[in-house]
């Protein structure tokens, strides 16, 4: 029964990252909505007597950290230890113009609970135009950062990413949702 959740889980996820192809998003910019879709947008035209409060934006209260630091949140420790460019294999290969790049994680669990995770839900590459790439189903990779880790335990594995060839200013924005607020790890490349 085991092995058949297993397989089943692996072929959902599967579907949803082969399926969906590599189309990058840009986590900087608003998109406009269709016209003709019945929701309606603030007037930006009115103008009020009130003293306008600067904008922060979301990147500037995101706490920002290198590579090989430890990073903790709530007790569950992060340490980004290294990044390598995966090669293809005779069997499958990233899109023309891209590549495949790992990311060597450590996690820790500090805390008295169990922690559950999903690398696809937890981790998001961002590129220096702010363009958002999410994990990718990569072979040859080493270890693995997907399920559970009982209090006192840690994992360390490689969550993988297909970029384009030039991508740079590369950041591992980790979300770990429940357990602190989401922080970036500055790459090297």
């Amino acid at each position: 029964m085991k092995k058949f959740a297993a397989l089943l889980i692996f072929t959902v996820v599967f579907l949803l990252v082969g399926c969906g192809g590599f189309v990058p998003q840009n986590a900087g910019k608003d998109t406009a909505l269709p016209t003709g879709t019945g929701v309606n947008k603030p007037d930006t035209a009115a103008k009020t007597a009130e003293p306008m409060t600067p904008a922060v934006s979301e990147e500037s209260r995101i706490k920002s950290y290198n590579l090989g630091d430890i990073v903790e949140l709530n007790n569950i420790i992060f340490i980004v230890n290294g990044t390598r460019e995966v090669p293809e294999n005779r069997f499958l290969s990233p899109e023309n113009g891209n590549i495949w790049y790992a990311i060597d994680v450590s996690i820790e669990n500090k805390s008295n609970e169990t922690f559950n995770f999903s690398s696809m839900l937890m981790f998001t590459l961002i590129d220096g135009e702010k363009l958002t790439y999410d994990t990718a189903l990569v072979p040859d990779l080493k270890g693995n950062v997907d399920g559970e880790i009982t209090p006192g335990n840690s994992v360390r594995g490689e969550v993988a990413f297909e970029i384009p060839e030039d991508a740079k200013d590369l950041m591992l924005e980790i979300d770990p949702i429940l357990y602190g607020e989401k922080v970036v790890v500055k790459l090297d490349r």
